[in-house]
């Protein structure tokens, strides 16, 4: 997909979900809608359940893109996905079509922007100070990722044995591209938690992060969010949380002075009566056990 990658790397601020080696982690499968040229497109991960064809948003990103000037031919992507995929759960990078489409948030700092953290953000700074632990880019995303599978299923429900192995699959490849950053904080050389960092074009992602949960009472994850946020400003990039529909996320990443990114979320169901018959039972059988 040497083509399609020429296509994100020409959008200087492009997100990284585009890559392939990105979708290559967190899709089933992925396809592109693209000219002949490669001059204008769009990434669609699918995957195919009964012979039903159903294109979605995998976990870890938060929108695609379309690469492309004309309005005309985003409305005719749109289109063709719809007739395609008998179902979709899109997200994409693009002013909210109010007769199709519901309108998403996520945070971000951009590059030209300052930075207002608010007064629970300034404390739990000052307990990090206090606490003189350390933060530094260490190579330790296998004790980082124990963390998270420890800390953070019982509190996000997303995030299940098969994301967490996604997870796993997709640092390996962002390592192997020389975009990851893993940032840990530890005590007396231990490694207590850190963030995974994504570096790409004009901007750093915040992909995840955990701590344990005394560090975390001593302002870890805020030390280390202020540090990305301020190390990230000074390369002149901006500053990506990441996308969550969690209320209590969206405060935290508020507190330390994002602000609202607007995309779009678009679905559709032409699926069959038993299809979606079927679905549903799984889901009652699911939500029993």
């Amino acid at each position: 997909m040497e083509k399609w990658d020429a296509l994100v790397r020409s959008k200087s601020d492009a997100a990284v979900f585009s890559l392939s080696a990105y979708l290559d982690a967190v899709a089933e499968n992925w396809c592109v809608y693209v000219d002949e040229k490669y001059t204008k497109g769009i990434a669609v991960p699918f995957t195919k359940r009964l012979g039903v064809k159903i294109c979605y948003t995998p976990k870890f990103i938060t929108y695609l893109e379309w690469f492309g000037t004309q309005k005309s031919d985003f409305s005719d992507v749109i289109s063709y996905l719809k007739a395609y995929f008998s179902q979709g759960f899109f997200s994409i990078l693009t002013a909210p079509d109010s007769n199709t489409s519901v309108p998403y948030v996520c945070q971000v700092i951009p590059m030209d922007s300052n930075v207002i953290y608010n007064s629970q953000a300034n404390r739990m700074f000052s307990k990090f100070e206090k606490a003189h632990l350390k933060l530094e880019y260490l190579q330790e995303e296998n004790t980082i990722l124990e963390i998270i599978r420890q800390e953070l299923p019982a509190k996000v429900a997303s995030l299940d044995t098969k994301a967490l192995d996604s997870l796993a699959v997709l640092l390996t490849a962002l390592k192997k591209e020389g975009l990851l950053k893993t940032l840990a904080v530890t005590e007396n050389g231990e490694v207590i938690g850190g963030l995974f960092l994504v570096d790409f074009n004009e901007s750093v992602l915040y992909l995840k992060g955990a701590f344990t949960v005394e560090s975390k009472k001593n302002g870890a994850m805020y030390g280390a969010m202020k540090f990305f946020i301020e190390a990230t400003r000074s390369e002149q990039k901006t500053v990506d949380f990441g996308g969550s529909r969690v209320e209590g996320v969206k405060r935290f990443n508020t507190n330390l002075g994002g602000t609202d990114r607007i995309y779009s979320y678009f679905e559709w169901n032409r699926a069959p009566i038993w299809f979606n018959w079927l679905k549903n039972l799984k889901n009652l059988v699911k939500g029993r056990n």
